[in-house]
């Protein structure tokens, strides 16, 4: 990063007879030739009355208010949010009490589908005890047989 030598600048030539540059620039940075004595002028818009003040493509002032006025009628307000915020608000109310009623009938269902489970575990260990107990009173009493035989 060293200084740029002066070759890498465009030039511009001088007009050696009357000492004014030329260049790209020059439309920007002379005076245009030409007259120097000019009227001036206003650069405000002229003035036209309310009622007659028209567009180019024929919109006139009254239209334009009159769309305005429809335009901040039909504006979201507060009372509007307000308004639909609340009905939002009871929507989502009904559905969560909606869905509610269906997790209480579901743990219903569940509490029941438990209690005949346990009645059934119960009911197969009592039948299974009872098979476990005539089958250990059979086979006592064969042992006691097999102890009364001479051998």
């Amino acid at each position: 990063m060293g200084r740029t030598r002066r070759a890498e600048y465009p030039q511009t030539s001088r007009n050696t007879s009357s000492g004014e540059l030329s260049g790209p620039m020059d439309g920007y940075l002379c005076t245009p030739a030409g007259p120097t004595h000019r009227t001036p002028t206003s650069n405000m818009a002229p003035t036209l009355p309310v009622s007659t003040c028209s567009s180019s493509d024929g919109t006139t002032l009254a239209d334009i208010v009159a769309e305005l006025k429809h335009m901040a009628m039909s504006m979201v307000t507060k009372d509007y949010l307000n308004h639909l915020s609340s009905t939002l608000h009871e929507a989502i109310k009904m559905k969560v009490a909606g869905l509610k009623k269906e997790v209480k009938a579901q743990e219903a269902r569940i509490l029941q589908l438990e209690q005949r489970a346990q009645m059934t575990e119960n009911h197969s260990t009592a039948t299974a005890l009872k098979r476990q107990g005539a089958l250990l009173l059979a086979m006592r009493r064969q042992l006691e047989d097999q102890d009364r035989l001479p051998q």
